[in-house]
């Protein structure tokens, strides 16, 4: 963590970020990406040639929910999918499946889904409460004791036997929900989905994860009722469609578009300031800023602290001197967009001091020089830990 000042609050080392406010969570919406390695196939006599056969087109199953119960509105989660079954996007076919509320139908529906169509993967979606959408991020084995459609409570406690007691989100949540704040949503990180068919659903997408799908993003989000507001915004199908549109982009720029070499360069250079911090290497953390650099620090009532560099490293020695714990920041997620010869990062952090753990962001403004990437400007301030103002 960073100190402020040339008289330095008494926090970890000292970075400013501006923007942590983007992390609250998601309502009720589900995203999951799962994919599935088969074995190769067999070739018949009379076959094309393997380089003659079209190559098959990567599939992306998005799931949502039927209404709860008869005679009840209809599902968010499924109403704002169904019109994208069947179309094509950035090259993935788009199947659609809407999953019936009964208990242990999630499992039973992903496996399926996952042998019938290979999915690259799973986005899923259910309803949850007015006035945000929502990440979950906790994914526990027990059941609810709630009726589901046929009327029936679980006849079994868990919803697997071999399972972990509690999945937490595989996915880069702290990232996605910035993204999609970015974008214009309202947006919250949640860690109890409910203990009802959307927990269910979030447990079996981390279940096959981390028992047969390795290689698979999951990740499950709850939307809100429709006709109901989120500020002056009317939900509408169209508006959870778009939603899901931009969850879609959101994953594919974290996780299938190739980053150009000037990104991955200032994410290098990312990870070895926090790394030089980290291990009390303050000569190799000095050389991570340009001279005339300026830190600030934006504190918890919003005032703002300017800082140059030469003392705000002394602050940071003297910070490493004192410390009675050992002190370690590392990146959670890192956000970097390029301009010529500047770039901007904006980094998700979590930092650990002894029993002592902070979250927070850090807002850098870097040039290219003849030595490689420096710091010109940088911005922190702390922020609660992820889904402690979830809505839930």
């Amino acid at each position: 963590m960073k100190t402020a000042a040339p008289a330095p609050p008494k926090r970890t080392r000292y970075r400013l970020a501006l923007g942590a406010v983007a992390l609250a969570g998601i309502g009720g919406l589900v995203w999951v990406a799962i994919h599935f390695p088969f074995g190769g196939a067999v070739a018949e006599p009379g076959d094309p040639p393997a380089d003659k056969v079209a190559a098959k087109p990567r599939v992306i199953v998005l799931t949502g929910f039927e209404p709860f119960g008869k005679k009840k509105p209809p599902n968010p989660s499924w109403e704002g999918i169904k019109a994208l079954d069947g179309t094509t996007w950035r090259g993935y076919k788009i199947v659609c499946k809407q999953l019936p509320v009964v208990w242990g139908e999630p499992l039973t529906y992903l496996q399926t889904l996952a042998a019938l169509h290979d999915p690259v993967a799973i986005f899923s979606f259910g309803q949850g409460g007015k006035g945000a959408f929502v990440v979950e991020t906790k994914g526990r084995v027990g059941r609810g004791p709630h009726k589901d459609n046929n009327g029936d409570k679980p006849w079994e406690a868990d919803i697997a036997t071999d399972g972990a007691p509690v999945y937490d989100a595989t996915i880069d949540y702290a990232n996605v929900v910035r993204r999609l704040y970015d974008k214009g949503y309202e947006v919250r990180i949640s860690t109890n989905a409910g203990r009802y068919l959307c927990e269910e659903t979030l447990y079996s997408l981390e279940y096959l994860k981390a028992t047969r799908r390795p290689e698979t993003d999951v990740m499950f989000c709850h939307v809100p009722p429709l006709d109901s507001t989120i500020g002056e915004r009317v939900v509408t199908a169209e508006y959870v469609g778009q939603f899901v549109r931009d969850v879609l982009e959101t994953w594919y720029a974290l996780y299938q578009a190739e980053p150009a070499a000037e990104q991955k360069d200032v994410k290098e250079f990312i990870h070895r300031y926090f790394r030089t911090w980290s291990e009390q290497d303050m000569k190799g953390y000095e050389g991570c800023f340009a001279s005339e650099a300026v830190i600030q620090h934006v504190d918890n009532q919003g005032r703002l602290t300017t800082t140059p560099r030469i003392p705000f490293i002394a602050s940071q020695r003297e910070y490493h001197r004192t410390s009675p714990f050992k002190t370690t920041e590392v990146p959670e997620s890192i956000d970097i967009r390029v301009e010529k010869k500047l770039a901007r990062a904006v980094v998700f952090w979590k930092l650990t001091a002894g029993n002592r753990v902070e979250y927070g962001y850090d807002h850098f403004t870097l040039m290219q020089t003849a030595n490689g990437w420096r710091i010109v400007n940088l911005v922190f301030y702390t922020v609660p830990p992820p889904g402690k103002k979830a809505v839930d």
